[in-house]
């Protein structure tokens, strides 16, 4: 394949001329202190990233669509040092399935990986998780960098050792934890994104303002009421508020077991009605209608006052043109299916609540424990109730 000198655009289609967002060094509060480069110009420092690890061959994951893009980029940068070999792998929310870990992981194995190899996850959630997964699991683990391609997976995913793929009626059953080596978020690629996958990204930040409290939400806020926020230069603003955020949270809890958790906020119900939706819903879509049953359950249940579901509701609303749950999902489907949520402990679903914007609500640990958790059982008949109030309102 001949591929034509290319470079990434330094521009969206909403702006022509936006200031760029200087590039950064952080260093993960993940384990290991994973290095995060962040900002335009953030892509072009995976040739060092590669030559300080010196693998003996590079693969690059990714999905057709997004290799169609860039592809001729991410070659011709690599190509001189590397010469990478891609693995494309099929596009959609629906194809994050076990048929195609095995296919990813008997290609790598085919092609000669090895424990000195390097797999350079390319793409959206999807192919992260995916590719993560494959690295994860080949030779008990070998080293990846994750090269996020879009808003959401630069402000979701990248602070996150959590690599998974659907399964079994729901999502992100199977999985591990495993820490990239390095992760460059450069905001020139998500250039091609479209208004909607930019909106549904925006919950993200708006998830975790809540979760956060503060002059988070404050900002949060300030930002959503921005007449063009969803220009080149806003977006790589939320971009760095939404990476401040995540360490914020991750440095409390960085396996993301125990405090971590509240990062979950909204994804009971949202796995749900994105799993059930079969790509209709974006995930950021799916979790903002999580977010919203949520805060109606604490409400219901005397966790979270009134002033502060109002104060939730307000911001979420600042996110125009979310869809609805699609019309043909049941609440007993979506009840079926939460009953699959990896979050689920004893017979109960466990839900993140809130008592107040900023204030993640916490219950007693077992009988004689000292220990408190951010996972709050919530009976049926309280999802039920809060879920068919919420239908009703979207019908």
């Amino acid at each position: 394949m001949v591929y034509q000198k290319t470079t990434l655009p330094d521009a969206s289609s909403t702006t022509s001329a936006p200031a760029a967002l200087p590039l950064e060094n952080w260093s993960s509060p993940l384990n290991g202190g994973m290095p995060i480069h962040f900002g335009d110009g953030a892509a072009e420092e995976l040739v060092g990233i590669l030559r300080g690890l010196a693998p003996d061959r590079v693969f690059v994951v990714s999905d057709p669509h997004v290799f169609d893009l860039y592809g001729a980029f991410l070659v011709q940068l690599l190509g001189p040092s590397f010469a990478p070999e891609v693995v494309l792998i099929p596009e959609g929310e629906n194809e994050k399935k076990l048929a195609n870990l095995e296919a990813l992981c008997t290609e790598l194995f085919d092609r000669g990986a090895t424990r000195s190899s390097v797999v350079v996850n390319f793409g959206g959630g999807v192919v992260l998780n995916l590719g993560g997964l494959a690295a994860g699991l080949v030779y008990r683990g070998i080293r990846f960098v994750h090269v996020p391609t879009t808003l959401m997976a630069q402000s979701d995913v990248i602070v996150s050792n959590k690599q998974g793929i659907n399964f079994g009626g729901g999502k992100n059953r199977l999985g591990l934890f495993a820490t990239p080596v390095a992760a460059l978020c450069d905001p020139r690629f998500y250039a091609s994104e479209s208004k909607r996958q930019l909106r549904a990204a925006l919950v993200e930040y708006a998830k975790n303002a809540i979760l956060l409290g503060g002059a988070h939400y404050d900002n949060a806020f300030a930002a959503f009421r921005t007449p063009d926020i969803l220009g080149a230069e806003s977006l790589r603003k939320i971009l760095r508020y939404s990476l401040e955020q995540k360490f914020e949270i991750a440095k409390l809890d960085p396996t993301e077991r125990g405090y971590g958790l509240v990062l979950e906020y909204g994804h009971t119900v949202g796995h749900a009605a994105e799993y059930l939706s079969q790509g209709r819903l974006l995930h950021g879509e799916a979790v903002y209608h999580g977010m919203m049953v949520a805060g109606r359950i604490a409400n219901m249940m005397g966790i979270l006052p009134d002033a502060e579901y109002a104060k939730q509701r307000a911001l979420l609303a600042l996110i125009e043109h979310i869809p609805a749950i699609p019309a043909d999902i049941s609440v007993g489907q979506i009840l079926q299916s939460a009953q699959r949520d990896n979050k689920k402990r004893d017979k109960n679903l466990s839900f993140i609540l809130m008592d107040a914007v900023g204030k993640p609500h916490q219950v007693q640990g077992p009988r004689g424990s000292a220990a408190t958790s951010v996972l709050t059982p919530v009976p049926e008949e309280a999802l039920r109730a809060a879920l068919t109030e919420y239908r009703d309102a979207l019908l």
